[in-house]
């Protein structure tokens, strides 16, 4: 009877080491299953921070870019409007001198007669800035000029010219003309302060 309880005992003793074994193999599977799991995940979380900091940094590098030009652009707004109000100064200053302005006013009122026809239309009148009254009375004589001398202050450098025989006047003054070569000076401006220097 002894010898029948050693023997169950001892494969009772067996059956439980199999199944032992057999445990920690299946743990053993399961740990490994798990880690390999918890590096998968782990390598996944890297990858997606890398693309999230890789698409910080496209997105940085973007608004870097805008508030570069936007600077860029204000810069060369300012410089364009400090060209543009240097010459509007200078222009006052020519307007202000009368020596020096005589022949200008000279030029732009031979301009607006020769834009309404030339010799051949009679000038009913020339309108002037207050300021310049006394000097197109100058003028009109040096061209033996038999019109009337009208003056408006909103005229500013120049003349305005009407026609006798029809209902036409031209308008030629200095500011008028900077004004309506703005544009185009702005972008010569731009090109020549701002474009890449070559090599």
């Amino acid at each position: 009877m002894v010898k029948l309880a050693a023997l169950l005992d001892q494969e009772a003793g067996a059956e439980i080491e199999a199944i032992l074994a057999e445990a920690r193999s299946r743990v053993s599977e399961l740990v490994a299953a798990a880690k390999e799991r918890e590096e998968a995940r782990l390598v996944q979380a890297q990858l997606a921070l890398k693309a999230q900091h890789e698409a910080a940094m496209v997105r940085a590098e973007s608004a870097a870019q805008l508030e570069a030009t936007a600077v860029k652009l204000r810069a060369q707004h300012q410089v364009v409007e400090a060209v543009f109000a240097q010459a509007a100064q200078e222009l006052d200053s020519l307007i202000g001198n009368a020596k020096r302005y005589q022949p200008v006013l000279l030029k732009l009122l031979n301009e607006a007669i020769d834009a309404l026809g030339g010799e051949a239309v009679q000038v009913a009148s020339v309108t002037v800035n207050p300021d310049d009254q006394e000097l197109i009375t100058a003028v009109a004589k040096k061209l033996n000029l038999a019109a009337e001398i009208k003056t408006d202050p909103e005229l500013r450098g120049g003349v305005k010219v009407a026609a006798a025989d029809a209902n036409v006047s031209i308008t030629n003054s200095l500011p008028v003309r900077l004004a309506a070569v703005r544009e185009e000076l702005t972008t010569d401006l731009s090109r020549l302060l701002f474009a890449p220097k070559e090599a």
